[in-house]
This record gives C-alpha cells, sequence and structure tokens, in this order.
C-alpha cells in the first residue's frame, strides 16, 4: 500500500508539473500522503481482519513497524536514484539542517523529533483507517436483529 501510494504521489506531482505547471517540489505535505495511505489501508485490514481498532501497545508496534518500512523504503529510492543518475555530489545538499559548531547538537534532536511525529501520524492514520470499518461493522451487527 505504502509503495502504491508513494509511486502515485510522484506520478501526480509530475503531471502536474509537467501539464498545469504547478510547482510542487517544496510542498511539504507530500512526504505525508504516502504515510497517510499506508496507515489508514492497514488499519482497514487490521480492523476487517481482527474486528476491532488496534490498541495501546500493539497500534504503536504496528506504526513503528510500518513507519520503519516506509524509512526505508524511502532511502533505497533515494540512494537508488542517486546511483542510477550518478549524482553522488548531491546527497550532501539533501535537506536544509547544515549546522556548524556548537549547533551540531539540535541535528540528533531534530531527527529523533521527525522520528517521533512520523510514527505518531501513521499510528493517527492507522485509526482512521479502522474505525470506520469497526463502525461499519457494529451498525451491521446491530441491524442484522
Amino acid at each position: 500500500m505504502y509503495i502504491l501510494t508513494a509511486i502515485a504521489v510522484v506520478a501526480i506531482a509530475f503531471l502536474l508539473e509537467t501539464f498545469l505547471h504547478v510547482d510542487v517540489d517544496n510542498n511539504s505535505f507530500l512526504g505525508v500522503l504516502p504515510l497517510m495511505g499506508a496507515g489508514t489501508g492497514t488499519g482497514k485490514y487490521y480492523a476487517s481482519r481482527t474486528g476491532m481498532k488496534p490498541r495501546g501497545g500493539k497500534a504503536w508496534s504496528i506504526a513503528l513497524f510500518g513507519f520503519v518500512i516506509s524509512l526505508v523504503f524511502n532511502l533505497v529510492v533515494i540512494f537508488g536514484f542517486v546511483a542510477l543518475t550518478d549524482s553522488w555530489q548531491e546527497i550532501g545538499s539533501l535537506g536544509s539542517l547544515r549546522l556548524r559548531g556548537q549547533e551540531q547538537w539540535l541535528v540528533p534532536l531534530v531527527l529523533g523529533g521527525l522520528f517521533l511525529l512520523f510514527v505518531a501520524l501513521t499510528r493517527l492514520f492507522l485509526w482512521m483507517g479502522a474505525n470506520p470499518v469497526v463502525k461499519k461493522m457494529r451498525k451491521d451487527a446491530t441491524s442484522a436483529f
């Protein structure tokens, strides 16, 4: 689900830029769309299989596992693209965390905060996918009587 959503986001962004000349390169929300698609899809799948929403530690472990998979996939795509285009010198310009001297301690804090934020977002999208399925199952169960 994540891979399909990520490919769709890139394809739509490319088409928007090519045909409508809409620049979406600086849109930070594009990175969240694949997480949203994968999280809601996983939540729907989990709820349809178990009949309930993932809760507590189970939900956080699913979110963490899903985000780590998406992170690894993103890194493979980035380094695969760099290897195919032979643009290794561009790796240094990825991101905007270029701090010098005494501010270097901020880099791990910012990256750790982003990691936690994205795991929490994945958890939210997991719930958003499972919630309608569980509500529909409850409604179907009560309307059967």
